[in-house]
């Protein structure tokens, strides 16, 4: 039986007034903007138009919100009825890109549809293998999606793009003040107010990020210059190739991908039920489900693939709104958007500091809800041993990232992510670990 916990103003399934619905949307809307610079940079890299870019941008956000919706209906094998939005997928940029300098948008369309029915296949399966992911790797999993997103918030934090560039004082300035704006808000903030504490913060860092030249005029220009009403479309945008050669490449990826998702989707239950002891793994298989067919979506689309996005979890957890039906209604904006170039442009000059602000504050949530996971199934040596030998190689990703280079092509997906690597690892030594168990 599900507990609803008590620091929840809206569960899982209830649903809020119209406006706090659209309010609450619109804050997940700009944390599901903030990767649709992947669309940009991967388009301009091939050579293409800005009329390309922006119709391969508003694809992809039709599919998010088609993905975000799905993702927030429970219909058959279809859907978790969670919170779990879809943004353009980091995962899938480098072989997105590679497929795009090798065959164009084409190849890029039919190995993103390849991508999303691999994990179509392995959502079918994931319930089978519930054995491997016992409540201390499923912890793990949290906690490395939340891992993962330490660099790049910590990087946007204080302005830093490259390795070696210098901290930006201003920046991390701006960026401390929208945190402690959020953070102030969600202790102290009263009654429903604590719903809004992202949104607030993002005006208060838009504001600073103005006054203090981290949001130059000159970035309003394309926001200005954008039309109001536009259908995206692209030249032989129906037009799909297929190259062998990418196949073991792109599996990966996609297999990358869903465990990610399941982490995600852990988290989900996690923050819905006081009493979560382990993964309902129907409701995952379906989830995952949900999410292949928005990357499926994607590919047949013209769009990037997508990906479920952990730190929209973390903030439905840090606002205490959990409603599938604010799912509902970001999904729909992010769809709506994609046919308004002059919002959707506004939604991709989000400052550097912002980003870095509301990375760090849901980026803690998430930290913390891996590791009660975690030490919620209890600790022994054999748990001492898979939990630390899988987070220290799946940090050392991270911190040393030029140590896993000389591996061939295929295998490099598995080492670019300390997700992959930290969780296939805890997989092996679980299962490595359980010999003579029933006799130590």
């Amino acid at each position: 039986m599900v507990k609803k916990p008590q620091d929840l103003i809206y569960g899982v399934d209830d649903k809020p007034p119209f406006w706090s619905l659209f309010f609450l949307g619109i804050q997940h809307i700009f944390l599901m903007s903030s990767t649709l610079v992947l669309p940009v940079v991967l388009v301009t890299q091939i050579g293409g138009s800005f009329e390309q870019v922006r119709s391969v941008v508003a694809l992809t956000m039709i599919a998010c919100g088609i993905g975000t919706i799905l993702q927030a209906v429970r219909c058959g094998i279809i859907g978790s009825g969670f919170v779990c939005p879809n943004l353009c997928g980091p995962n899938f940029f480098m072989v997105s890109m590679e497929s795009a300098w090798l065959g164009g948008l084409p190849l890029m369309r039919g190995m993103t549809i390849v991508a999303g029915l691999v994990e179509g296949v392995f959502s079918r399966f994931v319930s089978k293998i519930k054995f491997l992911f016992p409540p201390e790797i499923t912890g793990l999993v949290v906690l490395m999606v939340a891992e993962g997103l330490v660099p790049l918030g910590a990087s946007k934090f204080f302005g830093i793009n490259y390795e070696g560039e210098p901290i930006s004082w201003i920046c991390g300035l701006v960026a401390a003040i929208t945190l402690f704006v959020m953070i102030g808000v969600n202790i102290w903030g009263k009654g429903k107010l604590r719903l809004y504490s992202v949104l607030i913060g993002l005006f208060c860092g838009y504001v600073l990020s103005f006054f203090t030249g981290m949001l130059p005029w000159v970035r309003f220009h394309d926001v200005l210059n954008s039309q109001w009403l536009a259908l995206p479309f692209l030249a032989n945008m129906f037009e799909v190739s297929f190259k062998w050669s990418l196949l073991p490449v792109f599996i990966i990826v996609s297999i990358t991908g869903a465990l990610k998702s399941f982490g995600n989707l852990i988290m989900c239950e996690k923050v819905n039920d006081d009493e979560w002891t382990e993964p309902d793994m129907k409701r995952i298989a379906n989830g995952l489900t949900a999410d292949a067919v928005c990357v499926t979506v994607s590919g047949l689309l013209g769009g990037v693939a997508s990906d479920t996005s952990a730190s929209n979890v973390a903030l439905s957890r840090a606002s205490g709104a959990t409603s599938r039906y604010i799912g509902y209604m970001a999904g729909a904006l992010f769809i709506v958007f994609g046919f308004l170039p002059k919002i959707s442009a506004l939604l991709s000059i989000m400052p550097t500091p912002v980003m870095g602000a509301i990375l760090i504050f849901v980026t803690s949530f998430m930290i913390l809800s891996g590791i009660q996971i975690i030490l919620g199934s209890g600790v022994d040596t054999r748990k001492t041993f898979i939990i630390g030998i899988s987070f220290i190689f799946g940090l050392s990703i991270d911190i040393l990232p030029s140590l896993f280079v000389g591996l061939p092509f295929f295998l490099q997906p598995l080492f670019d992510s300390s997700l992959t690597m930290s969780t296939i690892l805890a997989v092996i030594l679980n299962q490595v670990l359980q010999i003579g168990k029933n006799n130590g």
